[in-house]
């Protein structure tokens, strides 16, 4: 069977086109050859355990006893009693992919042992019967919490100074989404305590970079040369561009181009082919971006989502603090020029779509004459419609919103669109934190519309807000190359009326006209 681009589970290269996953996680040799302890930590489906699994065949290959182990089976397993002989038992299994005299011991005998001792006992037999050095690379350890978290990490510290061939194991690796700095564990007595001092023996915690533009055009190529279908030069810079080189993302759109849109082997990959495998990856809503979607509801997370689509100031967010760090190694956020921002421009899609996906879809049909005889967009007859729906429904929308009430205006408006635009154009987002507004460009037909939108709070003086605002839309409408533009200010004050928020003027920033409505 030919390879085909992955998506699910561990590349394999006989399988899979794989792009040298070594190549995005160089130091890690480095931490071999030093003895060292290391975490590599990473989003969901990077290719870490692609990396790894290849990292151990290599280290096996220069006479090192690699061993890549997952501890999955004991995620919520708390009790150490009941976790240990899982983990022995994941290692015995686990080495049955390394030579003959390398393999791990038959864990029964140490199931006897001392709970909370028996890891170390085991990988201690298993040092002592080799000639060799021991790497342990423990995968999905960031799924193991409570106690059993606890005396992993203490149990790994204990055997730290008598590493060594014959002794213990000389380098271990813990391998997970999440750095040790988040491993948070609650305590019998309430306080929360922090592993990592457990583990404080280790070197470095490192990550798994993204592809790189030519890594991206390399894996297309794979693909190329065994199929002789191209993917044309813009389409492959596109595919960068849009995933920024998430490596799901960019399989996924590969697979999908490939598949669904282009069967035939005979026609090169297009930029527009590009285009609908991003609309119909978005749509489709994916388990990766599902398990994202979960994550936008945690409180946490929240908090930083929502100041990054509001465009609050750099200094509303602690850049410092486990929440932010937490939001990154999720995948979901990355330190921009602006401040945070999501991680690439699918995801900036998919989080104002997930966010708003509720409200679009209890948008009615729409009824109303936004469409003018000639079949294109009547913008101005839209906005109306919008802010009519808007007084009526903002209410019930803010309650379907319990997580991010400061953005309920932003997405509502995002939502309203999407349903009206849906099939017959595309809605491009700007939004990061810093930036202080989100900016809309609606692409229909032939023509185009540019939307600013910012909110005016109780410590905000209105025609302050509508000043900044039409200095920050006169340079969107500069990039984007239009005259003309909409800014959409919500007035969230509590004591205003919808008569008092409702209203429209129009003003000129240097020859562009921009039309100012209130909401």
């Amino acid at each position: 069977m030919p390879r085909y681009f992955n998506t699910t589970g561990p590349c394999e290269v006989h399988r899979n086109y794989v792009s040298a996953p070594l190549a995005r996680v160089p130091e890690v040799n480095l931490y071999i050859e030093r003895k060292q302890y290391f975490v590599l930590h990473a989003p969901r489906q990077t290719g870490k355990t692609t990396a790894m699994r290849t990292f151990a065949a290599s280290l096996r290959e220069r006479g090192i006893a690699g061993c890549w182990v997952t501890f999955e089976a004991s995620q919520g397993v708390e009790d150490i009693a009941d976790a240990e002989p899982l983990w022995l038992r994941a290692l015995r299994q686990a080495s049955s992919a390394m030579p003959t005299g390398w393999q791990a011991p038959d864990p029964t005998p140490f199931d006897a042992g001392p709970a909370g001792d028996r890891l170390s006992a085991y990988v201690r037999a298993w040092a002592a019967a080799l000639p060799v050095p021991l790497v342990l690379l423990i995968d999905e350890a960031d799924v193991v919490s409570g106690a059993s978290l606890i005396s992993l990490l203490r149990q790994l510290r204990a055997g730290f100074m008598d590493r060594g061939i014959g002794k213990f194991p000389t380098s271990v690796a813990l391998i997970g989404m999440r750095d040790l700095r988040d491993y948070l564990v609650q305590s019998k007595d309430g306080r929360h305590i922090n592993p990592g001092s457990p583990f404080n023996i280790k070197a470095a915690s490192i990550t798994l970079r993204n592809f790189n533009a030519a890594e991206v055009t390399d894996l297309l190529g794979q693909h190329t040369a065994e199929t002789d279908q191209a993917f044309l030069p813009e389409a492959s810079d596109e595919i960068a561009r849009v995933t920024d080189g998430q490596p799901f993302l960019v399989n996924a759109l590969a697979d999908l181009c490939v598949t669904a849109l282009v069967p035939d082997r005979a026609v090169p990959i297009s930029l527009a082919h590009v285009d609908e495998a991003r609309e119909r990856l978005i749509r489709s809503r994916t388990t990766h971006l599902d398990s994202l979607a979960e994550r936008l509801k945690e409180p946490r997370v929240a908090r930083i989502v929502q100041a990054v689509i509001l465009g609050d100031a750099p200094h509303g967010i602690v850049y410092d603090s486990d929440d932010f760090q937490y939001v990154v190694d999720l995948g979901l956020i990355r330190r921009g020029l602006d401040g945070a921002e999501p991680a690439n421009p699918m995801y900036r899609e998919v989080l104002a779509r997930q966010l708003s996906y509720n409200v679009q879809s209890a948008v009615p049909r729409p009824s109303w004459a936004w469409a003018t005889p000639e079949g294109r967009l009547d913008f101005p007859a839209l906005l109306d419609a919008f802010r009519d729906w808007w007084r009526q429904n903002a209410d019930v929308v803010a309650g379907q919103m319990p997580e991010y009430p400061e953005a309920v205006p932003h997405l509502a408006l995002c939502a309203f669109l999407q349903r009206v635009i849906n099939g017959g154009g595309r809605v491009h987002r700007e939004f990061a934190a810093g930036r202080g507004a989100m900016d809309l460009l609606i692409e229909y037909g032939p023509d185009r519309f540019a939307i600013e939108i910012k909110r005016v709070r109780t410590r905000d003086a209105l025609e302050t807000v509508i000043e900044r605002g039409v200095i920050q839309l006169g340079r969107y409408l500069d990039t984007v190359g239009l005259d003309h533009g909409w800014l959409v200010v919500f007035d969230v004050r509590p004591d205003r009326s919808w008569d008092e928020r409702l209203w429209e003027r129009t003003v000129d920033a240097g020859g562009k006209r921009i039309i100012v409505i209130g909401g």
